[in-house]
């Protein structure tokens, strides 16, 4: 080989040298960008995904919190989005809607959940959905929510929730970190539209400039996705199920009922009303247990456990006007109080002679009268009914009820004319009697007086704690535990009371703990059977049965369906021995 050779030899391997590296290096270059935009695309997931829980956290915080306030009409309702007209305006953004179209869509409300202002890792706010039936829809509508919402199809909150990625009923809300804008437009796709998202520092706001795929459905529906295709979609999201939304509502509620609801039933029957004395008290008897949406809820004589006894008679306490009874309203029963007997009785004392006496009923729920003729000394009159079901519903006794009275002196022709205050007294079979007492003057001479006297059969209305209208109704306004009804949470209520604190027990009404008081297992303080009246709040369905129910097995769980009551952790881990899962909650109405 020549030496000129040899060095164009030389030369050109240094040529293949130096591209062989060339090469190398390239390829390092792209493996080291390519390595790096994965680790860049998955800081950004994880970015947002802590953000996402962190909104998440923050929102079943907010509804349990909200659920546990005195006067809150809506408990477990959802906040809507942030109102629309908040949009751009630094002072009011993030505040949620007073009301909403179902299923909304909309700007994630950070500041009425009393966060900082939450966004992803592209610097965008988050989005939020709701599902229908979980916020209020307009100004004079109410949510109905309760631990039925995931297992009861008839109610709103559970047919309305979202269906996400093909699975109906998945979820109540979802919480979506937009990520950043496609500029150029999106690759159209299944379920996909192309589109150029523009993002305005100022409204109007369009989801579609946001949101892609199904989750920019204009109007929305209750079809939303948490993936798609790459060149279509980088929406992150995370969805709020009833499952976990329920129990922290359910832990607000039973704390709710024990300083709301428990004494206003510790009260009903106290002294010294319903002819008892001292500081005795009286609990009602229970309604059978039977399927709570469809029951009447009407105790039983001598019946200690199953429903609270909440069945009505007024169109609302105090109206005067019967409801009207139908599958929409079982509770209803207008004839649920009226006369037992065939007709008033009367008796005098300090009179000489009764001429005569004569008592009827106007009608069953009407008033009932006597009249008669005495002679003699100054009298003392009474008259008196006996009423059915004081004691199996909750009763109240009615301002304002009288008795009519009206005599005629038969030697001197005058006339006189008053009214009395009804006496009512409880019964130990669930009756009541009502008496109204006059003391008309004595005769001016052998005539004798004529008289008139009437029991009124209005003397009780249904008590305050029946009333489930809402906060909108028509006057007089709803009492402040009209929440515990309208939102159904007395389907879920079992009741129980100690024998020896029911109408039939001998006064003063009394039990000893250890042995006929009620007894918690695992109730903390102690002492654990010293209760006389308690109520278990069931939580949501998890044994897999369907509500709403007659078997009380599909609401309780181990001793609590058995009728031996206690208190375990609430767990939705399954593991028999340590009796889970378990998410009853024991309510103490009264204790020794």
């Amino acid at each position: 080989m020549t030496r000129a050779r040899a060095q164009r030899a030389r030369g050109v391997a240094l040529l293949a040298l130096v591209a062989v590296i060339g090469l190398a290096a390239s390829w390092m270059l792209v493996s080291r960008l390519y390595a790096e935009s994965g680790g860049i695309e998955a800081a950004r997931k994880q970015h947002n995904a802590e953000v996402l829980n962190r909104a998440k956290q923050a929102l079943i915080g907010y509804v349990a919190q909200r659920a546990s306030r005195a006067g809150e009409d809506d408990p477990g309702s959802l906040p809507c989005p942030e109102a629309a007209g908040y949009f751009g305006n630094p002072a009011t953004e993030g505040q949620a809607a007073g009301n909403c179209s179902l299923p909304a869509v909309g700007r994630f409300p950070w500041r009425t959940l009393g966060t900082e202002k939450l966004v992803d890792a592209s610097g965008e706010p988050l989005w939020y959905v709701v599902a229908s039936g979980w916020a209020k829809p307009n100004a004079t509508t109410n949510t109905i929510i309760n631990s039925n919402c995931a297992a009861d199809p008839t109610m709103a909150c559970d047919s309305g929730q979202l269906t996400v990625d093909g699975a109906p009923r998945t979820a109540v809300a979802l919480i979506i970190a937009p990520g950043p804008a496609f500029v150029v437009a999106a690759d159209a796709a299944a379920g996909c539209t192309a589109r150029a998202q523009v993002r305005p520092p100022a409204g109007p706001l369009d989801a579609r400039n946001y949101l892609e795929c199904e989750n920019a459905s204009v109007p929305a529906d209750a079809i939303f996705v948490t993936r798609g295709p790459a060149g279509s979609f980088n929406d992150q999201a995370i969805a709020v199920s009833a499952a976990e939304l329920l129990p922290a509502i359910e832990a607000a509620i039973a704390h709710r009922i024990e300083r709301e609801i428990a004494p206003v039933i510790r009260a009903a029957y106290n002294a010294p009303n319903w002819g008892l004395a001292g500081t005795d008290r009286v609990f009602p008897y229970a309604a059978p247990f039977a399927n709570p949406s469809t029951a009447g809820f009407v105790g039983t004589s001598g019946a200690t456990r199953g429903l609270l006894p909440l069945a009505y008679m007024e169109t609302y306490p105090g109206s005067g006007a019967f409801c009207t009874p139908g599958p929409a309203a079982p509770r209803c029963s207008p004839t649920l109080v009226s006369w037992a007997n065939a007709a008033p009785s009367m008796s005098y004392t300090g009179v000489g002679v009764t001429l005569s006496a004569s008592c009827w009923y106007t009608g069953p729920t009407a008033d009932g009268w006597c009249w008669g003729v005495y002679t003699g000394l100054p009298a003392s009159l009474t008259i008196s009914g006996l009423q059915s079901n004081g004691a199996m519903s909750l009763r109240a006794i009615r301002s304002g009820a009288t008795g009519t009275l009206w005599w005629f002196d038969l030697t001197t022709f005058a006339v006189a004319t008053g009214s009395a205050a009804p006496l009512l007294t409880l019964n130990g079979d669930g009756t009541f009697t009502v008496r109204v007492t006059a003391a008309p003057p004595a005769p001016a001479g052998f005539a004798g007086v004529l008289y008139y006297m009437s029991v009124p059969g209005n003397a009780t209305m249904d008590h305050s704690l029946l009333d489930g209208r809402s906060s909108s109704a028509a006057p007089p306004p709803p009492s402040e535990t009209s929440w515990f009804v309208r939102n159904r949470w007395h389907e879920l209520a079992y009741y129980a009371v100690a024998p020896g604190y029911t109408a039939a027990a001998a006064a003063p009404r009394a039990c000893t703990a250890g042995t006929d008081c009620l007894a918690v297992a695992n109730y903390s303080p102690p002492p654990t059977n010293d209760k006389r009246a308690l109520l278990i709040l069931a939580g949501r369905s998890i044994n897999g049965g369907a509500r709403p129910s007659s078997a009380l097995s599909d609401y309780l769980e181990f001793g609590n369906a058995a009728g031996a009551f206690e208190r375990q952790p609430v767990s939705t881990v399954v593991d028999a021995a340590l009796k889970k899962p378990f998410n009853d909650r024991v309510v103490v109405v009264d204790s020794n």
